[in-house]
């Protein structure tokens, strides 16, 4: 379900801060999965006691948590719109639209939420979140009134 641009009253594509501290779990284990196959690798190249050895894990370390986000941006191109009663996810040209009565915060003053039952990490800012927050408030009052 696309919204109209001028019902958007927030927009944002996620940063590579954003997506370095605010990963999905399925991100952080596939991150683990290909660390861990990195150091077999390198185990089976080169002995564990060896100085080569010890600074190449810690460059596969850095690779694999450092540069990921940039792949992660270039591949899912996330991109997140605040309407009045939606909050719009575009993900690898996919648009999911949630309305507002189906988001809830998960833990305060942090980037988990609950969509539509499922609970997911936004990877967007403080500021949006912020924005998402106040939207929420008032959805949530305004409901309270009727």
């Amino acid at each position: 379900m696309k919204k109209p641009t001028t019902d958007v009253l927030y927009q944002e594509e996620s940063s590579y801060k954003d997506m370095l501290l605010r990963k999905t779990w399925r991100m952080r284990i596939s991150e683990t999965v290909l660390f861990v196959l990195g150091m077999m690798i390198l185990a089976q190249i080169l002995p564990t006691n060896n100085t080569t050895f010890k600074v190449l894990a810690f460059a596969i370390a850095i690779a694999v948590v450092g540069l990921s986000p940039f792949l992660y941006k270039s591949m899912l191109r996330p991109m997140y719109k605040l309407t009045k009663t939606h909050l719009i996810i575009s993900m690898s040209g996919k648009e999911t639209s949630y309305p507002l009565s189906e988001v809830e915060q998960v833990i305060e003053g942090r980037h988990f939420y609950r969509l539509s039952g499922k609970k997911e990490s936004l990877m967007v800012s403080r500021q949006f979140l912020s924005h998402l927050n106040e939207r929420l408030f008032y959805y949530k009052k305004g409901n309270k009134r009727r």
